[in-house]
């Protein structure tokens, strides 16, 4: 994969992220909450249920002390399968801060069992155990553990495991990418000021200070956790927390040692999506791991090989309505791709066009450095709920019929399925999901 797919397209990507018009990247889907482009929202049924990297997630490495929470510059950034498989569902009035239902003072008790279970990459290998909760104040708690190689715990001075933390908030509609300073403190006694990242609507994430072992030690024995955000502070009893911990650290030590049985891998590619491409004849495409890149090297949420040097990508995010429309985004992804070539770059945009389900409009790039020169076909497309999805398909110059072809294919299917006429409300099915998190069958705590 050359360095112009992840430097011009992700770069683009980022400038509509960074815009005053990015209303969220769309959540990951959970039994309590429709995809993006779902049976409600009269979106085209298709890439539409594809979620990008807001869901909770957790880094691969260990941050530095320093980092942010969710750190997405340290280490590979975890895909859309990172985390709890049980995201609080998020609606209500906007919240910049956490406020728990029926008061902020209020304290919550462990509802059930704590809930353990490994989670894998997309090629099958370990990627990290999680350990959640519920609890009758309405929230929700998931520590993560993560495995710290041994040549980073020896250049970083980290200890053997690192663990994030994310805080469920159902109904708190809070802006995705959003920074929280969260105090944790434990029985009125230890206590931490960590950054925090609202990384869905409904969730924020931490990293638990991995310079401060006693904190973790006694988080594993304690039985209070206060999480204070502002004016706000939550209460948490953590009624089975040591056994718990302990099973979360025995999950770890025996999937790094070959012991434990690992569930199946999500697929790389949502089977909507996969199915699409088939659609498009491009049976030849095989899926890259996206969950196992750097950030800086990801070409986009999903993506995907045809022939050796061409990457099809798919990314997603979601625009307010003072974005404008689609021919405005496009426009603006355009002139933003002129700033990552660094070179000579060559621009293309087709005509806007207004089918029955979505707004669609393609594109191109050419960028010629003394590096080389490379080409990306493009596709945007603007759902009904204002959900953006640009596909992109990247390649040295040599190649550039089969970048076109591949995204003309695509393209043609697209236009196909939107001018189709949704069907009536009441029938309509719910689209085929996405990959969702692979844990396997949970271990009852």
């Amino acid at each position: 994969m050359s360095r112009f797919t992840a430097r011009l397209l992700a770069a683009g990507t980022a400038l509509v992220l960074a815009g005053t018009a990015l209303a969220q990247t769309t959540p990951q889907p959970t039994e309590s909450q429709p995809p993006a482009g779902g049976s409600d929202s009269g979106g085209l049924i298709l890439p539409g249920t594809i979620s990008s990297g807001s869901s909770v997630a957790a880094p691969q490495q260990a941050p530095a002390p320093s980092a942010p929470a969710a750190g997405p510059a340290v280490g590979p950034a975890v895909g859309p399968s990172a985390g709890p498989r049980q995201a609080p569902a998020a609606q209500g009035p906007a919240a910049s801060a956490p406020a728990a239902p029926g008061g902020p003072s209020k304290t919550g008790t462990v509802t059930g069992n704590w809930q353990i279970a490994p989670q894998v990459f997309t090629d099958g290998s370990f990627k990290l155990c999680e350990a959640q909760a519920g609890f009758d104040n309405g929230l929700a708690l998931v520590f993560l553990a993560l495995p710290v190689p041994q040549a980073e715990q020896q250049a970083r001075k980290l200890p053997p495991k690192i663990y994030n933390m994310v805080l469920g908030l159902p109904g708190a509609n809070m802006p995705p990418g959003q920074n929280v300073s969260l105090t944790l403190k434990l029985d009125g006694k230890l206590q931490q000021t960590r950054p925090g990242q609202v990384i869905q609507p409904n969730a924020i994430m931490t990293s638990l200070d991995p310079a401060d072992a006693n904190f973790v030690k006694a988080l594993a024995a304690g039985n209070k956790l206060e999480i204070s955000a502002g004016q706000d502070t939550l209460g948490f009893v953590l009624k089975g927390g040591t056994k718990a911990f302990k099973d979360l650290n025995a999950c770890v030590d025996q999937a790094v040692a070959g012991k434990l049985q690992l569930p199946a891998p999500p697929p790389a590619i949502p089977p909507a999506f996969a199915a699409l491409l088939m659609e498009a004849g491009l049976k030849d495409a095989h899926p890259l791991p996206v969950d196992k890149m750097a950030p800086q090297d990801r070409p986009g949420d999903f993506a995907w090989a045809i022939q050796k040097d061409v990457i099809g990508s798919l990314r997603s995010v979601g625009l307010k309505p003072e974005a404008g429309d689609l021919e405005k985004v496009t426009q603006s992804y355009l002139d933003s791709l002129s700033k990552a070539c660094q070179g000579t770059y060559t621009p293309t945009k087709g005509k806007l066009e207004k089918l029955l389900q979505i707004d669609l409009q393609t594109g191109s790039a050419n960028c010629k450095t003394d590096k080389g020169e490379f080409y990306a076909n493009l596709i945007l497309y603007l759902t009904k709920d204002r959900q953006l999805f640009i596909i992109s398909h990247e390649a040295p110059i040599a190649l550039k019929a089969v970048a076109d072809n591949s995204g003309n294919a695509i393209a043609g299917v697209l236009r196909k399925k939107a001018n189709e006429p949704p069907p009536p409300e009441g029938q309509r099915q719910a689209p085929a999901q996405g990959p969702r998190p692979a844990a396997g069958p949970r271990k009852q705590q």
